[in-house]
């Protein structure tokens, strides 16, 4: 699907302002929308919106997820 490209946690960070292993541990933590491809071992990738929907679902927190009990 070229109009929406698979991208890895580098660009999902950069994106989201925060690092790479942020987005790391946001997975371990089931914080990150399941990957929408996997074909290569330890490096998950998701579709550009799948990512962009994600973000929505945070406003104001730059791709921070909330602290817990803190109203969305």
């Amino acid at each position: 699907m070229p109009d929406d490209p698979l991208i890895g946690y580098a660009e999902m960070a950069e994106r989201a302002g925060v690092k790479a292993s942020t987005l790391r541990s946001y997975r371990r933590k089931g914080l990150l929308p399941p990957p929408d491809d996997e074909s290569v071992p330890d490096r998950p990738r998701w579709r550009t919106s799948t990512y962009e929907a994600w973000m929505r679902a945070r406003p104001g927190h730059g791709g921070r997820p909330p602290k817990p009990g803190t109203p969305t």
